[in-house]
């Protein structure tokens, strides 16, 4: 993006998109807007009323250093420092998945549970919850549920902690061993390895266990894109080999080992190969399975009523 003296909005937006179209950045229309309007605090709309408005000197500087690190390939949503899920706030960084539209689906399906009269105030499981974005939009729009979200990563806990802050929901980072789900707070944040036992202090009960886990095969790692592969923490993405790990123990845990029981369990499923995590669940013995697809028609949640 070339230096230029009294730039105004629409000339800016217009020279930066043609800039991200040609180092292949998607949706460089959009990419330039958020960054465009985080510089001067004003959204998509308010860019557009104010189109001929001169930009100074240090906005135009300042735009330049975000539009530099996009071209890196950083996330957009680490550069804008949040993102949307579910239609609330949440902020991302290094240390969780940024939310994806997909799982959006998955949070739907078990919001359907609400119709059923037994679980008015439902206990759920989150595991792996990140940014916390399904366990804290299963609190904002379920209102009588109380929930645990587990997760290995001290600093992942934290950033679910913030988001739980921005979204008003109640929340603590301690487990107190001496608690049931009749005394769980709101929202529950438990750091703990899901592919270690489950700890015998901690109540294994709950009526919806959810897991969006790292499903992408050591494979399919070098073909993501730099935005994904080289930003977002491994550990959420990849067991690091057949992408299957996870599924298999929470199968186990749950079907074999009796470490966690539920009514209903709700698992993300990775888009290459949802065949083979169904095959899974049935020589688990699982018998009530359904199975979601997402709007491309690609089968994403399985449903499994235990």
């Amino acid at each position: 993006m070339q230096s230029k003296k009294n730039w105004t909005l629409l000339e800016l937006l217009n020279t930066t998109t043609q800039y991200f179209t040609d180092k292949n950045i998607d949706n460089p229309r959009l990419n330039a807007e958020e960054l465009l309007g985080k510089i001067l605090n004003l959204n998509r709309v308010q860019l557009y009323v104010a189109f001929e408005r001169p930009l100074t000197d240090k906005e135009v500087s300042n735009f330049r250093e975000l539009v530099k690190r996009r071209i890196q390939r950083e996330p957009l949503q680490h550069i804008l420092g949040q993102t949307e899920f579910m239609g609330y706030p949440f902020i991302v960084n290094p240390h969780v998945l940024i939310p994806r539209p997909e799982t959006e689906i998955l949070v739907e399906e078990v919001l359907k549970l609400q119709d059923v009269s037994e679980f008015k105030n439902p206990t759920i499981l989150d595991i792996g919850t990140g940014s916390g974005c399904i366990a804290i939009s299963l609190a904002l729009e379920w209102k009588g549920s109380r929930l645990m979200a587990v997760d290995l990563s001290k600093a992942a806990l934290e950033t679910a902690y913030q988001n739980c802050q921005i979204n008003n929901i109640s929340a603590q980072m301690e487990y107190n061993q001496n608690q049931d789900n009749d005394t769980l707070d709101r929202l529950t944040l438990l750091e703990h390895d899901i592919l270690k036992p489950w700890p015998q202090s901690i109540t294994k009960q709950f009526d919806i266990i959810v897991s969006n886990p790292p499903y992408v095969t050591n494979d399919e790692m070098k073909n993501l894109q730099p935005e994904v592969r080289d930003y977002e923490p491994q550990n959420a993405l990849t067991d690091s080999v057949d992408g299957l790990t996870f599924y298999r123990h929470i199968f186990d845990m749950i079907a074999e080992k009796h470490e966690l029981e539920c009514r209903y369990l709700f698992l993300e499923m990775s888009g290459s190969q949802p065949d083979k995590i169904i095959e899974l669940a049935r020589k688990h013995k699982f018998e009530k399975i359904e199975v979601i697809p997402d709007l491309n028609k690609i089968d994403r949640v399985l449903k499994i009523e235990v």
